[in-house]
């Protein structure tokens, strides 16, 4: 303030100008200070902003990806779930055919005991026969010798047993086989039906032949298990009958079970 007070008033007017210039520079400053303030602050807002959205939208793919990977396995659910039902039902299928397998092979397996009591009785009755006794039979009663060689031809081809069997091939039961041999001897009405079971051929069989009270040889005998034999009088060792059994081709004595009845063969 001295030196100013020094001045004269002439020389005071440039530091006079020179302040209020440095004031204006100062004022300047200050607002361009404060326009760019506003500026800065949207800069760093859009750009929080465009942060936040980048951040939002890789929510948003992580959300969609975790979405389709639920749909996927929602999809791979529903295919299990169809495939585990498809095999429960097969399952549940097999479960019934399992049952019904196991109540055949009990009905199989009663039907074996049966047979196999059966085959012990029978073994019991056996009766040896051969060709001699062929050619002493037909001695005492011409042209049954043809009938019993028929018979004990086919023995030697080992024809097996079987229930239904049609054939010297597949084999047969009692009736069939009896059916088989009037057949070969070209006797008539006698066909066999298919479906048959043992007792129901048998029966069949008794119906169609005519009934007699006394056989003669080469007439059948019906017994109650569904056999079908043929009868032979034997004057010497006693009577029997020959057809097939469970041993296969087989004499027994003819009383080996009590008849049923008698049917007349007309050869």
């Amino acid at each position: 303030m001295k030196v100013l007070s020094s001045l004269t008033p002439g020389d005071q007017f440039p530091v006079l100008l020179e302040r209020i210039e440095r004031r204006e520079k100062s004022e300047r400053s200050r607002a361009v200070l404060y326009s760019l303030l506003p500026a800065a602050l949207t800069v760093v807002l859009l750009g929080y902003t465009a942060s936040s959205v980048r951040n939002a939208q890789k929510q948003v793919d992580a959300l969609k990806t975790a979405a389709s990977t639920s749909t996927t396995q929602i999809d791979t659910l529903k295919k299990n779930a169809e495939t585990y039902k498809g095999q429960a039902q097969s399952l549940q299928g097999d479960a019934e055919s399992y049952k019904n397998q196991v109540t055949d092979l009990q009905a199989q397996l009663v039907e074996a005991q049966k047979a196999l009591s059966e085959a012990v009785n029978l073994s019991r009755a056996v009766r040896t026969i051969d060709y001699a006794n062929a050619k002493e039979l037909a001695s005492h009663f011409p042209g049954s010798e043809n009938l019993l060689l028929d018979i004990l031809e086919l023995r030697q081809r080992r024809i097996k047993w079987k229930p239904g069997g049609q054939s010297p091939q597949e084999g047969f039961d009692s009736p069939s086989f009896a059916m088989y041999i009037l057949r070969q001897k070209r006797a008539t009405g006698i066909e066999p039906r298919p479906g048959e079971s043992l007792a129901e051929a048998s029966r069949s069989l008794y119906d169609r032949l005519p009934p007699i009270n006394q056989p003669r040889t080469g007439d059948l005998v019906f017994y109650p298990a569904g056999y079908a034999m043929f009868y032979f009088a034997d004057p010497r060792e006693g009577s029997f009958v020959l057809g097939i059994t469970p041993f296969g081709i087989t004499a027994l004595k003819s009383d080996f079970a009590k008849p049923v009845g008698y049917r007349q063969v007309q050869w």
